[in-house]
């Protein structure tokens, strides 16, 4: 799920970029014609730009920590939390019955 995401991430911000824009705006106004977001995108083309160019450069950074970041860690049995880690020692059940006897023969 971490490499599609980054993978995601990574092409929507190319297609996204300021120099492609160029190209994408105009194709996706006319695709949008007649609706609110159509006009919405000509009317506001320098609002549409800045926000390309902001998305351009979170998609390529969180892009690219979802591809070459550190992976996570799903080994590590002191993470778990501890109903899901398995208990590393166990008291036999003869130890607790003969400290209750001890316990009561001191009584």
């Amino acid at each position: 799920m971490r490499r599609v995401g980054g993978i995601l991430l990574t092409v929507t911000g190319f297609l996204a970029c300021l120099c492609h824009l160029i190209v994408t705006l105009p194709l996706l106004a006319s695709v949008l014609a007649g609706t609110a977001l159509g006009s919405f995108l000509t009317r506001n083309t320098g609002l549409v730009f800045i926000f390309a160019g902001i998305y351009f450069i979170v998609a390529l950074l969180l892009g690219y920590w979802l591809l070459f970041g550190p992976a996570w860690r799903m080994s590590n049995m002191e993470e778990a939390c501890l109903t899901c880690a398995p208990a590393k020692t166990i008291p036999e059940r003869s130890e607790k019955v003969d400290n209750v006897s001890a316990i009561r023969s001191m009584e």
